[in-house]
């Protein structure tokens, strides 16, 4: 079975390497300068301007953290599950049992079991390049009775909060979505969430935030309709999201034609211009290797020697500055803690591009920070920060 692209496994895309100039968004900027920082506020946000911090992305990941960093209270955890047919025994999997897109098991079951208080983060996909479009489909009410059956379940886990990412990386084009039948599935399955009257429930709206666009015109990221183009609208809305896995080009052997610095920017000011809370769904430091100790490209595993302390001043405190000085509106942080290398579907053999067989999905690492004493330690620091993070899943 086909694995749900959880972050950007796809990178079939990165062996074409085009080389452009990037050109920072100089409306971008000045709209960012202008922040109001008055602490922006929606469906299910933390109390006190916090920020909720999630656990992902597979039950055994979740498990392995819990075990080996105890000084953490987990607040929060990802899981994923996907729509794709519309008899509901063939869908919806790891919700009702157990299932394994060859990274790691995704069983809901054993996980909330380990995480009975933890908020509940869920990655919906209902991609499929190519083939039939599930999108479409979920449009034209096919898909209702999965849909119902879903929120049901979803409704029924009270007082536990649960934000699902309606067709998450939606503008990835590995993803295959077309922005107006992905608004309507999008809308479909919001509609029916307030009709079920399911109030523990946060509709999430995911951008890749991708810096590629391979010549898509429904991928690129300099069209200041970008976003736009995929929004289904504020009143079906709650939050708006986005992945981070790197903020420079220090990960990759190419120049995209837009940063990934300035794609996330311009998603913030999306999200302060509609009035929205923002939720980093993905993040983790993509060609790190916490573990051995090593850095390499998100586009080939070719490793040099990088310490502790260097891994985490080129990726963890830039990406903690970032949260701090949007903390107005990034209320809710999910970190992916995973030794990706060792699942199938990550698994990037050395001097291998990028989408050809051996590094299908892209060279992706090992981000568990309980890798490395000196990152754990400083990751403690900042996520058992009281006043800064959310420390009870019952805010």
């Amino acid at each position: 079975m086909k694995f749900i692209p959880l972050s950007m496994g796809i990178i079939s895309f990165l062996s074409v390497l085009v080389c452009f100039n990037p050109k920072a968004d100089t409306n971008v900027n000045s709209a960012n300068k202008k922040i109001n920082k008055q602490i922006i506020t929606g469906p299910l946000t933390p109390n006190d301007g916090k920020t909720l911090l999630f656990i992902g992305q597979d039950s055994d990941t979740i498990s392995a953290y819990i075990s080996a960093v105890p000084e953490d209270n987990i607040e929060g955890i990802t899981l994923y599950t996907q729509m794709k047919h519309k008899d509901p025994a063939k869908t919806l999997f790891a919700v009702f049992e157990s299932a394994n897109w060859k990274a790691g098991d995704v069983d809901f079951s054993k996980t909330l079991k380990e995480s009975p208080n933890a908020v509940l983060a869920v990655g919906l996909a209902f991609d499929n390049c190519n083939q039939e479009s599930h999108e479409s489909n979920i449009a034209k009410g096919e898909y209702d009775q999965n849909i119902d059956l879903m929120i049901n379940h979803f409704k029924s886990l009270a007082p536990r909060k649960v934000f699902l990412r309606i067709g998450y990386e939606f503008d990835g084009p590995w993803n295959c979505y077309t922005p107006e039948n992905y608004k309507l599935a999008f809308q479909r399955i919001a509609k029916k969430i307030k009709l079920n009257h399911a109030d523990n429930i946060a509709t999430v709206w995911q951008t890749a935030a991708w810096a590629d666009s391979y010549g898509n015109e429904n991928y690129d990221f300099r069209s200041k309709q970008h976003l736009q183009n995929w929004y289904p609208g504020d009143d079906v809305v709650d939050w708006v999201s986005m992945s981070v896995f790197y903020r420079d080009l220090s990960q990759w052997n190419y120049v995209p034609p837009i940063s990934p610095a300035d794609t996330q920017e311009i998603t913030l000011a999306f999200a302060r211009k509609h009035n929205k809370p923002v939720m980093i769904a993905e993040a983790a430091p993509q060609g790190y290797r916490t573990g051995a100790l090593t850095r390499s490209f998100i586009q080939l595993n070719d490793q040099s020697p990088f310490t502790g302390e260097q891994i985490w001043q080129a990726w963890y405190q830039p990406f903690f500055d970032f949260i701090d000085k949007n903390k107005d509106i990034i209320r809710a942080v999910a970190y992916i803690n995973t030794h990706w290398e060792t699942q199938p579907m990550w698994q990037c053999k050395p001097g291998i591009p990028a989408g050809q067989n051996g590094c299908n999905g892209g060279n992706w690492g090992d981000s568990r920070v309980q890798a490395n004493k000196y990152i754990k330690n400083k990751w403690l620091e900042h996520v058992n920060n009281h006043e800064r993070w959310v420390q009870n899943s019952n805010y």
